[in-house]
């Protein structure tokens, strides 16, 4: 009896002790998951798409956790720093909250918002043809030339490209990209420096405005003179006159000369002819092989 009953102490210890191992691993294991990995980090991210000008709600916002290693430089990791805000360029659902996406804080939402301090936002008039055909839209890049007629000179009128890499804000009241399909706009505004505003404003009063649109990748800055009517004209009219070639004239050769007899030889273009002269009278002539 005494064997049976230390068997069956020796067994529930054992059992025991089993029973509290599996829930200490099981209780660890449940810890790990809950607890966050310190490979991860909170960034903000979108909850949906918000359109360029959007003030920022709490609505708007989601905190996900992203490994470290991929976490974009500069996220936020606390929605409460971007609530009020406004962002300057069109966020996609899911896309992380970055300072360079953000108007200035205390910007109000909308058009001016997306201004950057320091810059204007300038309209110029358009047609199909000054604005490429339609296929300038929000967000693209445009060198913008002009053409001075000389009321003097026609000869002197003048093209010259005097801004470079502008950027293009708004094309009439619309300035969110919807793809990449032309469209029929008349006005279009452009994203300039006060100085620029200067030059495009004098441009446009004095002459006609053409844009020319660039690849957005293209930030490569070109120093041109302009182009003259003038010079135009004559690197396009260039005549080339025939002039007409003159047949030589005969060529006299004198082979043997003596006091009583001489011998003269005639050379033509086409022909040889030798003469015999004797006390200044010709005797003899005879044609010669070239």
């Amino acid at each position: 009896m005494l064997k049976i009953k230390t068997i069956i102490i020796i067994a529930l210890l054992l059992s025991g002790s089993a029973t509290f191992g599996i829930y200490r691993y099981m209780q660890t294991t449940k810890e790990k998951r809950e607890e966050p990995s310190r490979d991860y980090q909170s960034v903000v991210v979108a909850r949906a798409d918000l359109p360029m000008g959007a003030e920022i709600h709490l609505s708007d916002l989601v905190v996900a956790e992203w490994p470290q290693k991929c976490a974009p430089r500069g996220a936020f990791s606390d929605p409460s720093a971007i609530i009020g805000r406004v962002i300057k360029t069109e966020i996609y659902a899911g896309e992380v909250f970055l300072e360079s996406k953000l108007a200035p804080d205390g910007s109000v939402g909308g058009f001016s918002s997306i201004i950057p301090i320091g810059m204007r936002a300038l309209t110029v008039s358009v047609n199909s043809y000054s604005g490429v055909g339609g296929f300038i839209l929000p967000n693209t890049h445009v060198d913008i030339l002009v053409t001075v007629p000389s009321y003097t000179q026609k000869e002197e009128s003048k093209t010259k490209m005097i801004l470079e890499d502008v950027k293009v804000l708004a094309v009439d009241q619309t300035f969110e990209r919807k793809g990449d399909d032309p469209v029929s706009v008349q006005t279009v505004t452009l994203l300039v420096t006060p100085e620029q505003a200067e030059k495009l404003v004098l441009a446009s009063t004095e002459g006609k405005l053409q844009l020319s649109l660039r690849n957005t990748a293209d930030r490569s800055i070109k120093s041109t003179s302009g182009t003259r009517l003038k010079e135009l004209i004559s690197k396009q009219n260039r005549v080339i006159t025939s002039r007409a070639v003159k047949k030589p004239e005969p060529r006299v050769a004198q082979i043997n000369a003596g006091k009583e007899k001489n011998v003269v030889e005639i050379i033509n273009s086409d022909s040889r002819i030798e003469v015999v002269f004797e006390n200044g009278e010709m005797k003899e002539s005879k044609k010669l092989s070239r």
